[in-house]
């Protein structure tokens, strides 16, 4: 598929932002049905702050010190990797000649599980598959539904830009 750059550059950012804004809806409502509480963003931001710095490995994450800005670098990971997360997603479907679709979208989404999984809860001392928490199965959950909300968005803004691009063509 010969697409111009502008194109796929659109594609890789109405997926890239489709799909944690789709994944935010799947947790929230999982959060609402459940009343498992919400995702501390700053922990998040703390750990990555702390990879930055060179200090990957963090047991017991939330009772590190609190970092400057760890808010914000949260959200700004999670929009990163979801931007990172689309152009792969994007690029591999372009080499395998294939077009976005729920399914292949939903089949990534959850492919993307093994990060938080197998690197980053380790790494924060959660233990992979969070067992080392006390609701590994809650986490496991609401990491299921994020991801797989966050796969269908993927999907969802990649066609949603391919429909917009060639109203402009």
């Amino acid at each position: 598929m010969n697409q111009p750059a502008a194109h796929i550059l659109f594609r890789i950012l109405c997926a890239g932002l489709m799909a944690p804004t789709a994944a935010d809806i799947g947790r929230t409502l999982y959060q609402w049905a459940s009343g498992f509480p919400p995702v501390n963003w700053s922990i998040t931001g703390r750990w990555f702050l702390m990879v930055l710095s060179g200090q990957a490995y963090v047991p017991g994450i939330a009772a590190a010190p609190s970092l400057p800005h760890e808010l914000i670098a949260g959200h700004a990971a999670y929009y990163t990797i979801s931007m990172i997360f689309a152009a792969v997603y994007l690029i591999g479907l372009a080499v395998l000649g294939r077009s976005p679709s729920l399914a292949n979208g939903l089949a990534f989404g959850l492919a993307t599980m093994a990060f938080p999984f197998l690197v980053q809860m380790p790494l924060m001392g959660m233990g992979i598959f969070a067992i080392d928490t006390a609701t590994p199965g809650l986490i496991v959950i609401r990491t299921l539904i994020h991801h797989s909300s966050f796969g269908i968005g993927l999907a969802l803004g990649a066609l949603l830009a391919d429909r917009l691009f060639m109203r402009r063509s």
